[in-house]
């Protein structure tokens, strides 16, 4: 029996996930971890009837996160990429089980892992394109010494050591890029990249770019991203102990397609215009600081390059992906932001993308 203890479902990753585990799989026993009194009636009233338990807290919490833990074979951690208190606290958990188990670990991480050399060099322009891309087989090694040389990136470099040095313990490590697409979770739905670069075009009344716009991410919709974890879960339950699947080699970049910044800028642009919610097509360079005082973080997020595609999960989770392209969503999304700042109706038809 499938006994699995999820963070996250509150969340845009987790409750996409969710919706779709329990869609496929509705019986298997899920508990999840939702903080806040409104949040928990949301999750229990979209999976009223199911098997699905809250359980009341935090990623702070780590005394509840390792009890939940230990009880569970199954552990999917989504609530967020870099917060080590609750890695180590599944780990405590899982170390005391290798005399009675063999439990399985699912921990997302995030594209901008890869793109640390350019986030750290600070000679770098922002927004310069890179030629390097990665491959999830072809290169496990490189990067396995690649995130070593990163002691910034504490949640993938312990779970590097997890995968090492406790080979009971089977790991795996989700490597989201740029992720786009409504999600079907009971609370938020809307990803971050694309929506907040729309937005603020809108707001400012005019697209831009962080420096040459020559950077780019690559990006699976979060619905053909749920389907990866999904398998990797399904993988679990059969008792798979396949070492192309967890541990070491457990990396699983999620890529599909890519743009560069300035394409999607220039996309953005063109949806606007041709909604009325922009008179200038163009697309304005912004340096760094310009651009961040817009969108924090912005320099990660836009200005790097994080290119990979998906060879692990297409190979041995035998995954395809499924839903629309990137550019494809670009005017669905700039007419959801308009509508959520007023600028449009929102009695206007719901996109679908």
């Amino acid at each position: 029996m499938a006994k699995i203890f999820l963070t996250g479902a509150s969340g845009y990753i987790g409750g996409d996930f969710l919706h779709l585990l329990n869609k496929l799989h509705p019986e298997y026993q899920v508990r999840a971890l939702v903080r806040g009194t409104a949040k928990i009636k949301a999750v229990q009233e979209a999976f009223d009837g199911s098997q699905l338990q809250v359980v009341e807290g935090d990623l702070d919490d780590s005394s509840l996160i390792s009890r939940e833990a230990s009880e569970a074979n199954i552990i999917i951690n989504l609530a967020a990429s870099g917060h080590l208190g609750s890695a180590e606290a599944i780990h405590q958990a899982l170390s005391k089980s290798g005399d009675c188990g063999s439990p399985y670990w699912i921990q997302i991480s995030g594209g901008s892992v890869v793109a640390a050399a350019e986030v750290t060099d600070k000679t770098r322009i922002s927004g310069t394109g890179s030629e390097s891309t990665w491959d999830d087989i072809r290169d496990i090694d490189a990067l396995h010494t690649f995130i070593k040389k990163y002691p910034y990136r504490k949640v993938d470099n312990y779970m590097l050591n997890v995968a090492s040095t406790a080979p009971h313990i089977n790991t795996a490590v989700v490597i989201p890029p740029m992720i786009y697409g409504p999600g079907r979770g009971p609370v938020n739905q809307r990803s971050v990249q694309l929506p907040d670069l729309a937005r603020e075009t809108l707001k400012r009344r005019r697209a831009f770019q962080i420096g040459p716009g020559e950077s780019r991410w690559s990006s699976i919709h979060i619905r053909d991203l749920s389907q990866i974890i999904v398998r990797l879960v399904e993988k679990a339950v059969e008792g798979k102990k396949d070492g192309n699947l967890w541990g070491p080699n457990g990396l699983f970049f999620t890529g599909v397609g890519e743009l560069t910044l300035a394409e999607i800028s220039t996309r953005i642009a063109s949806a606007a215009a041709s909604a009325n919610l922009l008179s200038d097509r163009s697309v304005e360079e912004l340096d760094a600081d310009q651009f961040e005082s817009l969108l924090p973080h912005g320099n990660v997020l836009y200005g790097t390059n994080a290119r990979y595609g998906a060879s692990r999960a297409r190979r041995y989770l035998e995954w395809e992906p499924k839903e629309k392209s990137l550019e494809d969503t670009i005017s669905a999304v700039v007419q959801e932001e308009a509508k959520s700042l007023g600028l449009i109706p929102t009695s206007q038809s719901p996109l679908h993308f």
